[in-house]
């Protein structure tokens, strides 16, 4: 097993995070119904890797943003269950990104005890929900790949192998 091999499904979680951060608001311009969770104040698609805030929103919404993509990332990458775990580690990894995007988000709101409590609920429902959505695409970066046959020294194929195939 290589490197690349283990780390792909990490590596492609975080080129989505990166989608995300580069594109979300582009997508959610273009469907626009993407936008009903984000107001309601719910965390919007996957946390996006992104180097300056959106809008005009503070940076710490940015560094959040940042951070919850890397807890999706590490999440992935501690696993190695195949395409079904993968996918499961996904959803968790987009929940507690939820769960944390929606915890600064309260704060920041200095909402009180029911609407904290609301606003986490939300974030874990959005971050579950996104997840089911987008979590078969690391699934299938686990998937087990072909491997080429290798000739053997005398030139003679594995048994099995057609050599006119």
């Amino acid at each position: 097993m290589s490197f690349g091999r283990n780390s792909l499904p990490a590596i492609v979680t975080a080129l989505l995070a990166l989608f995300f951060g580069l594109f979300g608001t582009w997508l959610v311009t273009r469907v626009g119904y993407l936008a009903v969770p984000s107001a309601v104040g719910l965390p919007y698609g996957l946390p996006g890797l992104r180097v300056t805030p959106v809008g005009e929103t503070p940076w710490l919404f940015l560094l959040t943003d940042v951070g919850a993509a890397l807890v999706l990332v590490a999440v992935v990458a501690g696993t190695r269950r195949g395409f079904w775990g993968t996918w499961g580690a996904f959803v968790l990894g987009t929940a507690l990104a939820g769960l944390l995007r929606a915890a600064v988000s309260a704060i920041s709101a200095e909402a009180g005890l029911g609407a904290y409590a609301g606003y986490l609920g939300g974030g874990l429902v959005a971050g579950l929900l996104w997840g089911i959505v987008l979590g078969w695409i690391a699934g299938l970066a686990s998937l087990p790949r072909r491997r080429a046959v290798r000739v053997r020294e005398g030139g003679h194929l594995p048994a099995g192998i057609n050599s006119m195939g």
